[in-house]
């Protein structure tokens, strides 16, 4: 089995595992999952309230997401090694951005799924702040659309300081497809305010 293979053995167990956790543990609720495209490349960019919201679309999404991630998860070297490098994550950073975007648009124009908290971290507020334009400027130089997703209730569930989970419910809202339209700051106030609606919507029928 060569490296590439590798990854992605990992990558769907880590998936697997996760929905495990989440039927175990909580009530996921889903809306829109008749958005997610079923082929080609495209962006998904949601909100970022827990470091739990990357396990969820990933248990979500049929496809394997290659997330760009902050450059300094990959300063530790155990989380580099045991987690991020073995799921394909991509390192985003002044030193990197030149090699993150080529990375990033191999992948696109591959037919891959980029995934993306455009906040660049976790933001504990009900509405987007300041936000990073990469997925934008992703979008723009392939043309291809960007899924907003907004997710619910893992900051309550799942909180740091916590060894075991705590029961609760986790909402994710998926939105329709945006394509790239107009300049890319256009573009991102589009999906900022997609995603910051889809994060205030009310529960709907538990996920099957």
């Amino acid at each position: 089995m060569n490296y590439q293979n590798n990854k992605s053995a990992f990558y769907y167990t880590v998936r697997l595992v996760t929905r495990i956790i989440l039927t175990i543990f909580y009530s996921l609720k889903v809306k829109g999952a008749e958005n997610v495209l079923g082929k080609g490349a495209y962006i998904i960019a949601a909100n970022h309230i827990n470091w739990f919201d990357g396990f969820v679309l990933i248990a979500l999404f049929k496809k394997e997401i290659i997330f760009l991630s902050a450059a300094r998860l990959f300063e530790r070297p155990l989380i580099r090694r045991a987690f991020l490098s073995r799921m394909g994550c991509i390192p985003v950073g002044q030193a990197q951005i030149r090699k993150a975007i080529k990375e990033a648009l191999n992948i696109l124009e591959k037919g891959g799924i980029i995934g993306i908290f455009p906040e660049g971290g976790v933001r504990l507020t009900k509405e987007m702040q300041e936000v990073k334009r990469g997925a934008f400027f992703l979008a723009h130089m392939t043309n291809v659309p960007i899924i907003p997703v907004g997710i619910q209730g893992t900051n309550d569930a799942l909180l740091s300081r916590r060894k075991i989970p705590h029961h609760g419910e986790i909402v994710v809202n998926i939105g329709k497809p945006i394509y790239p339209e107009g300049t890319e700051r256009e573009t991102a106030e589009l999906v900022i305010a997609k995603i910051t609606e889809l994060m205030t919507c009310p529960a709907y029928p538990a996920y099957r």
